[in-house]
């Protein structure tokens, strides 16, 4: 009898020696980019119209629509040689051979930092199913597999110089890449900036990206919701972070005629300890300029210190989902001091 219970299964390729290892490559793939190995009668059916709708749905508080990743397909049997080298595969099995239907994932199946998610059903209404039961996960799965790659390379790239100086004057380490620089300083706050110029559709436009560092009192957990951290954000850039006119300076964006841009935040991990995640959108009071950003918040246990780090971006001609990806990374890579170390 056929089996439709969902399973959900994550699963450690393992190897069983160190040089069998050694042989598989590393994966390849551009970023945020997903392959989805699918039949090409099931890609252009049900099944891959509920792929894209998962996948290609908007990322949240961003200035103009972007989709989450970027998806490609290939039939499973063009599902060799370079593209099974894939960093993030998603790999539909619709037959009525499968043994079960089941979701699971495979860990550098084919190379080294490939995430591989096999979902196997016996029919394509019932392999839709598994999909959207398990849509968080696997989502929420390629979202982190993403930032991994990113703050990998992000750490080849950082600015020693600068990471010293964190360490130093905030006590704390991020993975700051090469090009940023100091834009201002206190005690208990530092604004870091990179500007490049990116060229586009013929033309030449500045790209800002802006982290920010400040430490605060911590009060209770109570400090972990969005209206504090949006009013906490806003005190600290109303005084710190100026615009490009005079007396413009930085806010969150929290509504736009009938447009509720509110913050969302949730709970998560960072190198096994509790913070708080928000993204929204930031303006200028006084100046016309914003862009998405991104924020943690996590406790410094042994200085009883919120610690809040963020990214922005301003690139009023382009997408800015990489950007934005970036920044998170680095954010990410937080790791707080302990006094005997500082």
């Amino acid at each position: 009898m056929r089996s439709y219970t969902l399973l959900l299964v994550t699963s450690l390729f393992l190897i069983a020696c160190s040089e069998s290892r050694q042989r598989k490559p590393n994966a390849l793939g551009g970023d945020s980019e997903v392959l989805v190995v699918m039949a090409k009668a099931h890609w252009d059916g049900a099944p891959g119209a509920a792929v894209r709708q998962l996948l290609e749905q908007d990322m949240p508080h961003m200035t103009q629509p972007e989709a989450r990743f970027k998806v490609a397909q290939c039939a499973p049997e063009h599902f060799a040689s370079l593209l099974e080298g894939h960093h993030s595969v998603l790999f539909a099995e619709i037959s009525g051979t499968v043994d079960s239907a089941a979701v699971r994932e495979l860990r550098d199946l084919h190379a080294q930092g490939q995430r591989f998610v096999r979902i196997s059903a016996f029919d394509p209404e019932t392999w839709i199913g598994l999909l959207q039961q398990a849509a968080l996960p696997v989502v929420d799965g390629f979202e982190e597999h993403q930032r991994a790659r990113t703050m990998a390379r992000v750490l080849r790239e950082q600015d020693k110089e600068l990471v010293n100086t964190l360490r130093e004057t905030q006590h704390l380490t991020m993975a700051v890449p090469a090009g940023f620089r100091e834009m201002k300083r206190t005690p208990r706050f530092t604004w870091l900036q990179r500007d490049r110029i990116v060229s586009g559709g013929g033309l030449e436009h500045n790209v800002i990206e802006g982290l920010l560092i400040h430490r605060h009192p911590y009060r209770s957990d109570s400090t972990f919701s969005v209206p504090f951290l949006v009013e906490q954000r806003d005190s600290v850039t109303r005084a710190f972070v100026e615009g490009p006119d005079p007396g413009s300076f930085m806010i969150v964006q929290r509504a736009f005629e009938q447009l509720d841009l509110m913050p969302t935040g949730r709970g998560t991990r960072l190198k096994e300890h509790f913070a708080y995640q928000m993204n929204g959108l930031y303006g200028m009071h006084g100046a016309k300029m914003g862009g998405p950003f991104a924020s943690l918040s996590t406790v410094d246990e042994e200085r009883q210190e919120l610690v809040t780090v963020e990214g922005f971006v301003y690139a009023p001609q382009f997408n800015k989902r990489e950007y934005l990806r970036e920044l998170e990374a680095i954010l990410y890579s937080l790791t707080l001091i302990p006094k005997a170390s500082s």
